[in-house]
């Protein structure tokens, strides 16, 4: 049985400048060494203070390699005891709109050598499915990351800065001689790896590697770790785990893929799905916005008033069909579930319903079929799914049974209205009130067994 659970990969978070330090990807950990003189020594005890533990600390001369993936210089500027701490901030920064659909690389004559490798990470991110972000190639000019060799010391594979002020991280340095005896396929996967630092990505394990939710780069960008809706899991095979030069994923993975989709979505054009009679589904977001899954194959983000806003395409598992859906609803973890006629459902994006988990059966209380349903939504707060009956019944359960938790109990409408007249009923994220949209053009807000508590019926904009 499939339970909705609040798992993600992990992204940066930008959040004000405390310290001096660069993430870096390596194979393996070391003991750390002494400080050689007092200002090496207050460093190490301000990197100690972080959580890091003195094993993985590795003194590698002008800098500590903390865990194979951050670097501190000896001569750091150190953050006063009354600085903001990198925990409080949780506002971030990725590579803004108008600087994600030409990102300018320049490779340094000393990467020369490993040109054919750069070209394939960068191909494996301007490849990825629903996204704008694009790196370019450059010989000469401006540029927006800089690719060098550098030698990060034994162990040390690759080093990236994080985003700032909406720009990419600026430079990648790449251990190219330690990293030459690898595949080819693992060294573009070193650079590859970096390309994600640069445009935000922690490791998705950071967390299992010991690596703290808060770090910084080089230039003094601190970066935390938060979630990415809806690009669930501790996913082995993403090409941002950390801790894996020479041996982990050489291509990313279907959750990295989708993670960039939700962070570097191709922009919609406003615009309407349809009408409440032509709906697929309806559900509220995170955010409260509201999704319509239009029978058109497009979908809407507006709100509970107005089917108006960011319109795009949609998709379904092959071999379904937009007639097919009994509904839609949004989790907690930001996944979209859709419910079909014939007793299936699936999981994906907003654009993509079958991109996590392809169709698989759902049941229903006893005595009841898809064909009796008006309305499912999710609970945000407790993922719990809720169904609306033709006769006037309703139930509480998850994805894959929708009476698991609750069985029949009866709901109410606002007067005049028939429960085939329900378009559908979304739950929001913010006040747990159940919206009822109807195939008049009409709405209500209340709770799931009285429609119309909180606000009676009202006119769509």
């Amino acid at each position: 049985m499939f339970y909705m659970k609040k798992e993600y990969l992990k992204v940066s978070i930008i959040a004000g400048m405390v310290c001096m330090m660069s993430y870096s990807c390596k194979k393996g950990e070391d003991k750390h060494q002494e400080a050689a003189n007092p200002k090496a020594e207050a460093v190490l005890a301000y990197i100690k203070s972080m959580g890091f533990p003195a094993s993985s600390i590795k003194d590698i001369g002008e800098e500590y390699l903390v865990e194979g993936d951050i670097s501190f210089p000896k001569n750091m500027s150190l953050p006063a005891p009354d600085d903001p701490k990198t925990e409080q901030y949780y506002t971030g920064y990725l590579v803004s709109p108008a600087n994600r659909t030409n990102i300018r690389v320049y490779v340094d004559p000393s990467m020369s050598g490993m040109l054919s490798e750069v070209n394939s990470a960068i191909n494996q991110w301007n490849t990825v499915p629903n996204t704008n972000i694009h790196f370019n190639i450059v010989t000469g000019g401006s540029y927006d990351i800089l690719v060098q060799d550098a030698n990060l010391g034994p162990g040390g594979c690759g080093s990236a800065r994080f985003p700032k002020d909406g720009l990419p991280g600026g430079l990648i340095r790449i251990n190219k001689s330690y990293i030459s005896g690898n595949s080819f396929e693992q060294r573009q996967r070193t650079i590859a790896h970096e390309f994600g630092h640069a445009i935000g990505f922690r490791h998705t394990n950071w967390a299992g590697n010991g690596e703290p939710q808060n770090g910084t780069d080089d230039i003094g960008t601190p970066a935390g770790a938060i979630d990415v809706p809806g690009a669930g899991g501790t996913d082995p095979g993403s090409l941002m785990n950390g801790g894996q030069c020479g041996s982990g994923a050489s291509v990313l993975s279907d959750k990295d893929k989708l993670a960039t989709a939700v962070l570097y979505p191709v922009s919609a054009a406003n615009g309407s799905s349809g009408t409440l009679s032509t709906m697929a589904g309806i559900d509220i977001g995170l955010d409260d916005g509201v999704f319509f899954w239009g029978l058109s194959g497009q979908v809407t983000k507006g709100n509970s008033t107005l089917i108006y806003g960011p319109t795009s395409g949609y998709v379904l598992p092959a071999g379904k069909n937009f007639v097919d859906v009994v509904d839609m609803g949004i989790a907690n973890t930001g996944y979209s579930y859709v419910w079909y006629k014939d007793g299936t459902m699936s999981v994906g994006s907003a654009n993509d319903l079958g991109n996590f988990i392809a169709p698989k059966p759902y049941v229903l209380p006893a005595g009841k079929t898809p064909a009796d349903l008006v309305g499912i939504a999710i609970a945000k707060n407790t993922s719990w799914c809720y169904a609306w009956y033709t006769d006037g019944t309703a139930s509480v359960g998850n994805s894959t049974d929708l009476g698991a938790y609750r069985g029949l109990y009866s709901y109410s409408l606002p007067p005049g209205k028939t429960y085939t007249d329900i378009a559908d009923v979304g739950i929001a994220a913010s006040s747990g009130w159940c919206y009822a949209w109807y195939k008049d053009g009409t709405m209500s807000v209340g709770t799931s067994d009285d429609l119309d508590y909180y606000i009676p019926l009202k006119p769509m904009d």
